[in-house]
């Protein structure tokens, strides 16, 4: 994931939070926010997750298997993807799938490339 497209502040989280569509899977959640500043992606892995290592490595995985599909996403809204304790046992291709079914179920994932 490029670092222009990451979602870094509170206010930009707590707006997808309440206004975001919600659409969830067994291990991620993800809410999409109409944007004015483009394309721009979060990640929220709690502490329920695991400890800081855990946690870190999740977020690794997550913005590798976002920027497999970055290039199809809708670039007029923001996403924030929260990872729910059992993606610990996932491994890159199984997130990368996870990441990708999440978006097309959502209907943000669009054809091509």
């Amino acid at each position: 994931m490029k670092r222009e497209h990451r979602l870094k502040k509170r206010a930009a989280f707590t707006y997808v939070y309440k206004r975001g569509e919600r659409t969830g899977s067994r291990h991620l959640l993800l809410l999409s926010a109409r944007s004015t500043e483009g394309l721009k992606v979060g990640l929220s892995v709690s502490k329920k997750v695991g400890k800081a290592v855990v946690r870190n490595r999740v977020k690794r995985l997550l913005r590798e298997a976002v920027s497999a599909v970055e290039g199809r996403l809708d670039a007029s809204r923001m996403y924030v993807i929260v990872a729910h304790p059992s993606v610990v046992e996932l491994g890159y291709g199984e997130m990368c799938a996870e990441v990708e079914k999440i978006f097309s179920r959502a209907g943000r994932l669009s054809e091509g490339e």
